[in-house]
């Protein structure tokens, strides 16, 4: 088994940890690019209890505001991926005035979300499953 990045991270990349969360400055593909891993060994998202997701958050929002203070940043692009390293972290990526907005790379027709094999009549059926399991799980929200 790899050693987790998060949970046993280099002594040079570990920038800051405490009980909601680590930071760490692993590989950054800008000046300001860090990840926030959840304290909790788990490989998605829907994988860590609800208190450790409002806990992650709250440290990458004082991270990122750090991020924007420090770099002039217009804002920070928050990315969970999940790919690669099997422990939920999220990357902040700072986004500069004249960088191109990354909305496109992603829903674009070009983009990613243009990779998708279109499926529309099963796509609107999971859809009213999700959007009633949500209503269902947290009520109309209303």
């Amino acid at each position: 088994m790899d050693q987790c990045i998060i949970c046993s991270p280099a002594e040079d990349v570990l920038v800051f940890r405490d009980e909601r969360g680590t930071v760490l400055l692993d590989g950054p593909v800008r000046p300001g690019h860090v990840l926030v891993g959840a304290n909790i060994h788990a490989p998605f998202l829907h994988d860590i209890t609800g208190e450790s997701a409002a806990e992650l958050l709250s440290l990458s929002q004082v991270v990122a505001k750090i991020i924007v203070e420090q770099t002039g940043a217009e804002k920070v692009y928050v990315v969970a991926i999940g790919d690669k390293d099997k422990h939920f972290h999220f990357h902040l990526v700072p986004k500069f005035a004249a960088d191109a907005s990354l909305g496109p790379y992603v829903f674009g027709a070009n983009g990613w979300a243009g990779t998708f094999e279109s499926a529309a009549e099963s796509g609107e059926k999971a859809q009213k499953r999700i959007t009633d399991a949500i209503a269902g799980t947290l009520g109309d929200g209303n």
